[in-house]
C-alpha cells in the first residue's frame, strides 16, 4: 500500500458491558489516542556479566491496547455502567462480594471504535485508571481510557483487537 495521509473519519464510541447489548458512549471531543503496549523479559547470560549486564536475548509476553477517549457528549446511564467497573455494585457502593472479582474472563468490556476506514473492536478492556469528568456551568468533558488485553475464552478468545464492528 501506499504512504498517503490518514484519515478515519467520524468515530462512533460503543461498548458492551458484560450481559448488554451494544450501546453507544458518546462523542469525542476530539480524537481517540491508541497505544500498543508490549512486554518483554530479558535473559540473562553470564557472557555479558549475568543479570547486571545486558541481556543475550529478549523475550516476547504479549501485548495490551491503551485507549484513551475524551468526550464531550456521552450517555450518562452508559457512562454509569463504566463507573461500577462492570461488577454487581449500586453505583458509589462497594459490595463485600465483589471485591477480589476476576475481570478478565467474564466481565471484560467491549470497546468499538466504529468508523468509515479502519474500525477498531476490543473484546475484552477493562477500566482501571480513573474516570475524570468536570461539572461547571462551561460543558462539561468526560475522559475514559480502557485497557483492552487479549480475551481469554470463548469467542474471540486470543483476539486483543479486530475490525469487527456487528
Amino acid at each position: 500500500m501506499a504512504q498517503a495521509v490518514q484519515v478515519s473519519g467520524l468515530v462512533t464510541v460503543k461498548i458492551t458491558v458484560p450481559g448488554g447489548s451494544i450501546q453507544t458512549l458518546g462523542e469525542q471531543s476530539d480524537m481517540t489516542e491508541i497505544r500498543e503496549q508490549a512486554f518483554f523479559h530479558n535473559v540473562p547470560g553470564d557472557r555479558n556479566g549475568g543479570p547486571q549486564g545486558p541481556p543475550i536475548e529478549v523475550q516476547w509476553l504479549g501485548s495490551i491496547a491503551i485507549i484513551r477517549c475524551d468526550l464531550s457528549s456521552w450517555d450518562a446511564t452508559v457512562v454509569d455502567s463504566l463507573r461500577k467497573r462492570a461488577v454487581n455494585a449500586t453505583l458509589g457502593t462497594t459490595i463485600q462480594t465483589e471485591v477480589g472479582k476476576l475481570m478478565l474472563d467474564s466481565n471484560g468490556i467491549r470497546l468499538t471504535l466504529d468508523c468509515a476506514t479502519r474500525p477498531l473492536n476490543f473484546p475484552c478492556c477493562i477500566v482501571r485508571e480513573p474516570i475524570q469528568y468536570g461539572k461547571g456551568t462551561k460543558f462539561s468533558t468526560m475522559a475514559v481510557e480502557f485497557e483492552a488485553h487479549k480475551k481469554p475464552s470463548g469467542a474471540k478468545a486470543g483476539v486483543l483487537f479486530d475490525t469487527d464492528t456487528a
